[in-house]
């Protein structure tokens, strides 16, 4: 039964990769900031985490990772985005006996000030608007058994809210995450599955979007002549954006311990990814651990089909430390990433686990 399940999940990841010439509905999704994975870490292994899923950003790329965790662990990750965006995420998570691993995590991206232009000032107003989005999310996870063999299964959840702001104009809504992690008991090998963001559409509104109209009998016209019984309600009109769908995406990951002596540790990790707003994407990952100390870490990222030559994303590296303070662990990771024409981000993630 055993190698059934693995000969199916091979098959699966075999059509995965198989590039698809179909409508790649670029731009059809919202909330665009939810696809920039947080971790240092795991940007430097070319978002291949799925399944890996060992620290508590697995908040994000596959919150049953989360069950892996044996202490209250807590990152803080600070990205100088493309654009000059400012990408911030904090995640927190600790295990519980008997309960499962409670997790939370608050996501915050915004934009420089910009000034307003209007047709008939093109150079600007003299007025200024800003941008933001955040997310704040709940998780949970558990293992939900455990053989002496090896082969262990856990389930996590993460829900989230989510709100954009541009100007007076916002839109809010709702989505959650879902996603296994299985320990397949032959050697080192674990498989991870995760669907994410999977919500209602969301629209914007707000009072830019709105316009008052006089109407007869109003008290501020010069001409008003008010008459027994007679109401005058104000009337308003709003222009209707439209609903965007969010960028939702289904993950399988596979992760292998090429090398485990104790001293010297060396996974390889491969993510295939179908977004809804995109070709499928591969993504694999290199970590080499030096006596549990010190990190470096390798990456790329493979964007199937005709958008291959067209893709800006690419090479990915890093560096990781872990320095022992007692019974507590401080990690630093820095990642470097590559995207082609718009050149570098520059990632920094700080961790704690007490």
């Amino acid at each position: 039964m055993r190698y059934t399940t693995y000969i199916l999940l091979f098959t699966l990841l075999l059509l995965w990769v198989v590039p698809s010439h179909a409508t790649t509905n670029v731009g059809t999704a919202g909330a665009q900031f939810l696809k920039i994975g947080p971790g240092a870490r795991v940007d430097s292994l070319g978002g291949a985490f799925g399944g890996l899923a060992n620290d508590v950003t697995s908040i994000y790329w596959n919150p049953a990772g989360i069950s892996q965790l044996e202490k209250t662990s807590f990152s803080d990750t600070h990205t100088v985005w493309l654009a000059d965006v400012r990408y911030n995420y904090l995640a927190f998570a600790t295990p519980i006996k008997n309960v499962g691993t409670l997790g939370a995590s608050v996501t915050f991206l915004n934009v420089p000030d910009t000034e307003i232009t209007t047709l008939a000032k093109p150079d600007g107003t003299g007025l200024w608007y800003s941008a933001w989005d955040t997310a704040v999310s709940l998780a949970y996870a558990r293992q939900l058994y455990e053989q002496e063999s090896g082969v262990k299964l856990s389930f996590g959840i993460n829900a989230k809210y989510i709100h954009q702001q541009i100007h007076r104009e916002s839109a809010t809504g709702v989505a959650i995450d879902v996603g296994t992690l299985y320990h397949t008991g032959w050697r080192s090998l674990r498989i991870g599955m995760c669907f994410s963001n999977f919500g209602p559409e969301m629209r914007f509104g707000g009072p830019d979007l709105e316009s008052g109209a006089e109407v007869a009998g109003d008290p501020r016209t010069a001409d008003y002549r008010p008459f027994p019984d007679t109401t005058n309600p104000a009337r308003t009109a709003a222009l209707e954006t439209n609903e965007f769908p969010l960028p939702s995406n289904f993950r399988l990951g596979i992760a292998y311990d090429v090398v485990d002596t104790g001293n010297n540790l060396l996974t390889l990790a491969l993510d295939a990814n179908h977004p809804n707003d995109n070709s499928e994407r591969i993504n694999i990952g290199m970590e080499y651990w030096y006596k549990k100390m010190a990190a470096i870490r390798g990456g790329y990222k493979f964007r199937l089909g005709e958008d291959l030559v067209d893709d800006e994303e690419g090479l990915t590296l890093g560096l990781g430390i872990h320095l022992n303070l007692g019974k507590r662990v401080l990690s630093l990771d820095y990642a470097y990433a590559d995207f082609g024409r718009l050149q570098q981000t520059h990632r920094v993630s700080m961790g704690l686990q007490f």
